[in-house]
């Protein structure tokens, strides 16, 4: 490498090569062109469209569309020349050769990688909830335009778990007339966030708008029928819930599965 780590020898362009597309990519993406103006910047994502996932309830709630949740500057891409490898996903890594190979079967050579996967939703193995076609979690794009859809048939929603992911589910789902049931292991909603005296003013917010919540219990129990779908969802205490469509936002685990 040179003193400034732009060119290789015999001056061929540096290429960079980054793995997703969410602020941490595209921000990267952006100061790498500040400090190389010569290099090559290629982002690669499973993601078609960039988008905040802060304003992903909006989306849901129909108060923004797919642009609206764009939060790049007008032209991003060619302004700063940076190519766009989009609706791919990365299955593997190979450093000795440094390379990286996509579902596709293409392989992309590279001479610095970013790792800006950040994390996938986590579904909890409990009963069938990993297996039925209307459970979702809410992290990307992909995954609201999937819950709008299946809300379109649902009339009864739950949610497992009531921290920040949850309580947007929420609001974006009262936006659209759903009955919705919140399930909170602790006993009290946002427990990472907020104190009890907190919880309980927010709580009588959206109590107030429509949504009940069963504070202090778990699923235990849920089972696809014959549609394939989840039904009803037994808790610890054995009360059960109908439900049409389930949100599960019981955490998130590191988008590492091509390392």
């Amino acid at each position: 490498l040179s003193q400034t780590g732009h060119l290789r020898r015999g001056g061929v362009r540096m290429k960079y090569v980054i793995i997703g597309a969410g602020v941490a990519g595209v921000e990267a993406a952006k100061t790498i062109r500040q400090k190389d103006n010569t290099g090559e910047i290629l982002i690669i994502s499973k993601d078609t469209d960039v988008h905040s996932r802060c304003m992903l309830h909006k989306f849901i709630a129909g108060e923004r569309d797919e642009q609206g949740l764009d939060f790049t500057e007008k032209d991003f891409f060619e302004n700063y020349r940076i190519d766009w490898k989009k609706g791919v996903q990365v299955t593997a890594v190979c450093p000795d050769e440094k390379e990286i190979a996509l579902d596709n079967g293409e392989k992309i050579s590279y001479d610095k990688l970013l790792l800006a996967g950040g994390a996938d939703s986590f579904i909890p193995p409990v009963g069938e909830l990993r297996k039925a076609s209307n459970v979702y979690g809410l992290r990307n794009l992909s995954d609201a335009q999937a819950i709008v859809k299946e809300a379109d048939q649902a009339e009864n929603v739950l949610i497992i778990g009531s921290g920040l992911v949850g309580l947007d589910a929420a609001y974006g789902l009262l936006e659209r007339g759903k009955k919705i049931t919140v399930v909170e292991m602790v006993d009290r909603i946002l427990p990472v966030q907020l104190d009890k005296h907190a919880a309980n003013a927010y709580q009588a917010l959206f109590e107030k708008a429509g949504v009940r919540f069963v504070l202090g219990r778990k699923a235990s129990e849920a089972v696809c029928e014959a549609d394939g779908k989840i039904h009803k969802v037994t808790l610890d205490n054995g009360e059960e819930i109908p439900c049409d469509l389930l949100i599960v936002a019981a955490g998130v685990r590191s988008s590492i599965a091509c390392l």
